[in-house]
């Protein structure tokens, strides 16, 4: 009896020591986890200048001959490639998402390449820091001008001496969102991390002497799981983004602005079947509205007018489809953008561009741009007279054939059907082309992942996987 006590008693006191040095341990974990929190909590708005990192990290993209893979090109152009940059940051062959070029801008003789994957599903899920890289078209060379603590750079905004960056997905806390600018006078990039508690900044845009931005919050609603109130948000700043004053909305995310006729309209993502269940349980899809227009006195008036239907002119059952409206481009009095819109029933998804000279209840003038099934609508890029529209085809061949055409505004400014635009300039490529910057003489594209297609297997790189990254220039022969 004694021997089984005592036996026991080690046991216990093994199990004791056991228990200390896991526990300990633990507490030491659930502490650390607390003071991060209560550190997020705590942090502080600030504007922070980034540093280019050194030179033994620049990149040193090899440059693939053009004609090794650019087929078809229009006669009175010729084609060069800039090479891959990405492939530093991203060098698998099947990280083709991050290695996308969402966006081109050309800023002081810079083109800027933004890069990245803010999903949260996949391999490559949230793939940031992310490099902003820039190729200085006069030299010829490649530099990466800082690293942003977001997980995708999705959009360029310019506004004078300007380049802007919205902040798609911030790392880091929630406290604050990001933007980020670059002014020529002193060639700096900054972090602005001012925008209270915005999780994603979507869009950006000047609206007289205000600040405007777009995206997602992680409180816009008051009831319901705190884990589900997030959602659509407005931010505007009467003082270059110092401060802010916050409206927030019924909907998931707000994705777009589109300056039409003088005014500002604020546009959410319209609810597929997924989503419209999500708002319902939480309440708020009776009380959704698409657009909100800015008035005079700072504040957003719904547009219950302006509904799926009048957004997308052409399209099968918008009011029930999934649709991401982004890249709005004004161009004058004008405004285009492209809608990324889901799937219904048969239809697969497509990427469709929209023109519209003006949103007045009685008479709104939207249009669809006219192109073959089959093409889809890549990026936009504004000129004096309308806009450049970059489009792709996924071809039997598996190339992709890729389009540039020009638009113009004036046949929209007086109301007429806009006939469906001839090709400008036409090339093959084995990825699709993303983005676009340039004008009529010399043109940039980057090629990326294709739209709507999952990303490649670590075992399986497909063709054209590699050349995501690849950025393009075209010149007049």
């Amino acid at each position: 009896m004694g021997m089984i006590t005592a036996q026991r008693a080690r046991q216990g006191l093994a199990a004791a020591a056991i228990t200390g040095l896991v526990v300990v341990p633990l507490t030491l974990m659930t502490g650390a986890r607390m003071l991060r929190r209560l550190g997020h909590w705590l942090e502080p708005a600030g504007s922070h200048r980034l540093h280019p990192p050194s030179a033994q990290q620049q990149p040193k993209p090899s440059q693939t001959p053009a004609e090794d893979f650019v087929g078809q090109l229009t006669p009175s152009w010729q084609a060069s490639s800039l090479g891959n940059p990405a492939l530093g940051r991203y060098p698998l062959c099947w990280q083709t998402l991050p290695r996308t070029p969402w966006d081109l801008a050309i800023h002081d003789g810079q083109l800027y390449v933004g890069l990245g994957n803010s999903s949260n599903d996949g391999l490559t899920a949230n793939a940031g820091p992310v490099p902003l890289f820039a190729y200085d078209i006069a030299t010829d060379h490649w530099k990466q001008a800082a690293t942003l603590p977001e997980e995708e750079i999705s959009r360029f905004s310019t506004r004078g001496s300007e380049l802007w960056i919205a902040g798609a997905d911030a790392r880091g806390s929630w406290r604050w969102g990001n933007l980020y600018r670059r002014s020529s006078a002193d060639g700096q990039w900054r972090q602005e991390r001012l925008l209270p508690q915005f999780i994603h900044v979507h869009d950006l845009a000047w609206h007289g002497n205000e600040l405007v931005v777009v995206g997602n919050v992680p409180d816009a609603v008051a009831t319901g799981p705190k884990q589900e109130r997030h959602g659509s948000a407005l931010g505007r700043a009467s003082d270059g983004g110092g401060h802010w004053l916050v409206h927030r909305l019924n909907g998931w995310r707000a994705t777009a602005l589109l300056p039409v006729d003088d005014q500002l309209f604020a546009v959410q993502a319209l609810p597929g079947p997924a989503q419209r269940r999500w708002l319902s349980a939480g309440e708020r899809l009776q009380a959704f509205t698409a657009v909100q227009q800015w008035l005079p006195d700072g504040s957003w008036r719904p547009r219950p007018d302006l509904t799926a239907a009048v957004l997308l002119p052409g399209i099968n059952a918008p009011g029930m489809r999934s649709v991401w409206m982004e890249r709005a481009t004004p161009s004058g009095q004008a405004v285009a953008w492209i809608a990324s819109i889901g799937p219904w029933k048969s239809e697969r998804p497509q990427r469709a561009a929209f023109l519209a000279s003006r949103f007045s209840p009685a008479a709104p003038d939207v249009q669809q741009v006219a192109l073959p099934s089959g093409e889809q609508a890549m990026d936009l890029y504004p000129t004096e007279e309308g806009w450049l529209l970059l489009s792709s085809e996924k071809l039997a061949s598996g190339q992709w054939l890729n389009r540039i055409r020009a638009i113009t505004v004036s046949g929209l400014m007086k109301g007429e059907q806009m006939p469906s635009p001839k090709p400008w300039v036409s090339f093959e490529t084995p990825a699709a082309a993303w983005s676009l910057a340039g004008d009529r003489q010399r043109l940039f594209v980057g090629l990326g992942h294709p739209p709507f297609q999952q990303e490649p297997s670590p075992n399986h790189c497909p063709a054209g996987a590699k050349l995501s990254g690849t950025v393009l220039e075209f010149r007049l022969r």
